[in-house]
């Protein structure tokens, strides 16, 4: 399981997202495999498995954080900005209209989640993935190289250096069942919580 805020596919995500398709990885040794678009998000936490007695506890921890953040004045619209990559993941950035809103929003996972296994010593950088990396089969390459990757990616990534769509005002925080099938990974959403003070 993993608690994520969905992000739509607008125009401009779209067409990033199409032209990095076009990026030709295999001179390096690499593939891309895209991430569908009715998958597009940004990660809050990911938890793993977690037992099913233990579901009704985690959902009602969220609902108690989430509530304690409107009622702190939480501001949590955001928007995507800018490309970039890792290792392996390529990515769509994420900006907030407040700061804050992001740094009280990456906070607030320990306290809610750290009773069910969450950890995480790194900051938040909230990212929406686009695409993964990874080896080509028979190509002898055994990891993706970062720095190769980067220099594939270079005319893409300035291509798309100004993206940047409008604000989304109204996100939602969504515990997500995720599970690998031969065809790859399918989420399905288990519940659903409003970050806007609206909701309150």
């Amino acid at each position: 399981m993993f608690l994520g805020i969905p992000v739509p596919a607008t125009a401009g995500l779209v067409t990033a997202a199409e032209s990095l398709t076009e990026v030709d990885l295999e001179a390096s040794g690499m593939r891309l495999a895209p991430v569908p678009e009715h998958q597009w998000h940004l990660t809050w936490a990911f938890l793993g498995f977690v037992p099913d007695e233990q579901v009704n506890d985690l959902r009602a921890a969220v609902d108690g954080c989430v509530n304690e953040l409107l009622e702190g004045g939480l501001d949590a619209t955001l928007r995507v900005s800018g490309v970039g990559c890792f290792g392996g993941p390529v990515w769509a950035g994420i900006e907030f209209r407040d700061e804050s809103g992001r740094a009280v929003l990456g906070d607030a996972r320990e306290g809610a989640l750290s009773s069910f296994g969450w950890s995480e010593s790194r900051a938040w950088m909230p990212h929406l993935t686009l695409g993964r990396a990874k080896t080509a089969r028979d190509s002898g390459v055994k990891f993706v190289k970062r720095r190769a990757l980067k220099a594939e990616l270079a005319e893409w990534m300035e291509a798309n250096e100004g993206l940047q769509d409008d604000w989304l005002d109204a996100p939602e925080l969504v515990l997500f069942e995720s599970k690998l099938t031969p065809h790859g990974a399918t989420h399905t959403a288990v519940e659903r919580w409003s970050l806007s003070a609206h909701s309150l």
